[in-house]
């Protein structure tokens, strides 16, 4: 993406850090914790990179991942411009991946729950063009990408697992795109945090969002007013209550009819629920 080295912040003077880490090269340091994660007896590694792996392999995977990174709201993962190394399994919280153009505008790119794998789209540049930031305190795995690719050529239940992360990644970019009405794009998006946060163990119908509303609105490109009035539309309808960012879903499957045209499996003809399995974006 060309909006690497002319970053500007919010108030849009030059921001120097990343200005730095864009001309060196360097990857943005973070905190790491003391004990290294164990794959073995994590809840989400059905639905991780190791997810299928016999107790060997298992083992093999656990000592490559170096560490774990905790992140407080508002700190960067990695910035745009730093040196790919390694790809991140989040483990909790939220993160967001953006952009922001020349004229300092930023451009919100995709949301990051748990479970997912944050750092795909650096692979073939070798370096980052997104900054990616946590929305609430947060923590990731640290995966690095090459002894894990190295891996996954012996063994091929891990390979089959990057190429579905790869499948995902490209789906959650592309499914929003298209002449889509507000009141669509909105419903769809609900629908999706609420698959995400099933497949992660949580509710689906009790939803406490850890992005804004201008944060939606710049992803689903629309403005924060748009938004804003929707929920209270849907609200008005009996679909959802809506109180700052915690939103309850009294009508999954209005809001899943709103949205429906959005749902590329629905457009294959293909059941409508899979994609709740697969936690791919309605």
């Amino acid at each position: 993406m060309p909006w690497s080295r002319n970053r500007k912040t919010s108030a849009g003077t030059a921001d120097p850090a990343v200005a730095g880490a864009q001309l060196s090269g360097t990857t943005t340091p973070i905190k790491t914790g003391a004990a290294r994660p164990r794959c073995g007896t994590c809840i989400l590694r059905p639905h991780c990179l190791p997810a299928g792996l016999a107790p060997e392999p298992l083992r093999k995977f656990e000592n490559m991942v170096q560490h774990f990174a905790t992140l407080a709201p508002g700190e960067h993962l990695f910035r745009v411009g730093d040196t790919f190394h390694s790809l991140y399994a989040v483990r909790t919280g939220c993160l967001k991946t953006c952009a922001v153009d020349p004229n300092g505008r930023e451009h919100v790119l995709n949301f990051h729950f748990v479970g997912e794998i944050i750092g795909i789209d650096a692979i073939f540049p070798e370096q980052h063009f997104a900054d990616a930031i946590a929305l609430v305190e947060s923590s990731v795995c640290h995966l690095p990408y090459r002894a894990i690719s190295q891996f996954a050529r012996e063994v091929p239940e891990l390979q089959v697992q990057l190429v579905r992360a790869l499948s995902r990644h490209v789906f959650s970019m592309t499914s929003i795109s298209g002449d889509f009405s507000a009141e669509e794009r909105l419903a769809a998006f609900l629908i999706m945090v609420s698959a995400r946060h099933r497949l992660a163990g949580g509710g689906s119908t009790e939803l406490q969002l850890a992005m804004s509303r201008q944060d939606i609105a710049n992803y689903l490109r629309l403005a924060t007013e748009t938004v804003s009035r929707i929920l209270a539309r849907f609200q008005k309808s009996g679909l959802l209550q809506a109180n700052r960012r915690q939103i309850t879903l009294l009508n999954p499957d209005g809001l899943y009819a709103i949205a429906e045209c959005m749902n590329p499996y629905s457009r294959g003809g293909i059941n409508r629920r899979r994609p709740d399995k697969d936690a791919t974006r309605s």
